[in-house]
């Protein structure tokens, strides 16, 4: 269990920066390739152990992220042919879809087929799929969209948190700075996004006309009222 985010959400960062780097390097050694594997894979974990121990914002688990779903073609891929998925998905017929971020992180964790790919616009991108969902198709993310999220999840900061109990089970609900700026009710102080100060809007005063209206109606009121008891 995660006692302090902190060191996670550092590591998170430093790999987005490298992530950000690679995905438009052209040179690629043995060790690039050792290195971006490493910090997907750790990046993804690194997520999913903060959700698991509720030191993330509790929306983010279902927060989704753009990625290419490819179509398995002929049998499912056994052991030995997960080094060459292009032979089993159609790499050429992807479409644009997206999974939430718990999703997204499992995927990747226990990805049956793993690889990186260096694509024709120079960019770079990873293909991945776990064991239970191969026979299905083939996910693809840019390695821009996953510095992102590295960088998104990063610089959270849970600034609000409240708990159920229900059937002797506790539920944690946890707001993040990322969720108050979003909804609109605070804005981030500075470009590095991690602090947040609350929007407080100003009540307008009231209009001169409406108070005019105001005043009269009490004045009937109150003539009514004299009428009454004069009567």
């Amino acid at each position: 269990m995660i006692g302090d985010s902190v060191p996670w959400r550092d590591e998170l960062l430093k790999s987005s920066m490298r992530l950000r780097r690679w995905s438009t390097q052209k040179g690629w050694t043995e060790r690039t390739y050792f290195l971006a594997e490493r910090d997907i894979m750790m990046g993804a974990y690194s997520i999913r152990r903060l959700i698991d121990s509720a030191k993330s914002s509790s929306l983010l688990p279902s927060m989704r992220i753009p990625t290419v779903r490819y179509p398995l073609v002929g049998r499912k891929p056994m052991v030995l042919d997960r080094f060459d998925p292009e032979q089993f998905y159609d790499l050429q017929k992807g479409t644009k879809t997206e999974l939430g971020v718990g999703r997204l992180c499992n995927q990747i964790i226990h990805s049956f087929v793993f690889q990186i790919y260096l694509e024709e616009d120079a960019t770079t991108s990873v293909v991945f799929v776990s064991d239970h969902d191969r026979g299905k198709h083939l996910h693809g993310i840019a390695f821009e969209i996953l510095a992102d999220l590295f960088d998104y999840v990063g610089r959270e900061d849970i600034i609000d948190y409240s708990g159920t109990m229900l059937d002797g089970e506790q539920t944690i609900v946890n707001a993040s700075n990322h969720d108050a700026v979003e909804s609109g009710r605070a804005r981030y102080v500075a470009d590095h996004r991690v602090v947040a100060e609350w929007i407080y809007e100003e009540i307008p005063p009231f209009d001169e006309a409406v108070l005019q209206m105001v005043a009269r109606r009490m004045a009937e009121v109150r003539k009514q009222r004299g009428d009454v008891e004069s009567g």
